[in-house]
């Protein structure tokens, strides 16, 4: 489904919910416009986030790290 039949359809969701009152069509589709933008950007931001965390994990050798190969920062000795 492209951008835009997700704004149309997120603006109608809107639109019944507000008991389908005439004449906020614009409210209605900046309100959906709005909502996309703001999902889109959450949505790249967990993707970053993930990203970072799977970097962070792997190994030189390209392998990833086990839970038993991690430690807490309290059990890791200081030298």
């Amino acid at each position: 489904m492209d951008r835009d039949q997700q704004q149309r359809e997120r603006a109608y969701k809107i639109w019944e919910e507000e008991a389908r009152v005439e004449g906020s069509h614009g409210d209605h589709w900046k309100c959906a416009k709005d909502s996309g933008e703001l999902y889109e950007q959450e949505t790249q931001d967990v993707t970053a986030v993930n990203q970072q965390a799977d970097d962070e994990f792997e190994r030189p050798d390209g392998r990833s790290r086990s839970a038993a190969d991690m430690r807490p920062p309290s059990t890791v000795s200081s030298d």
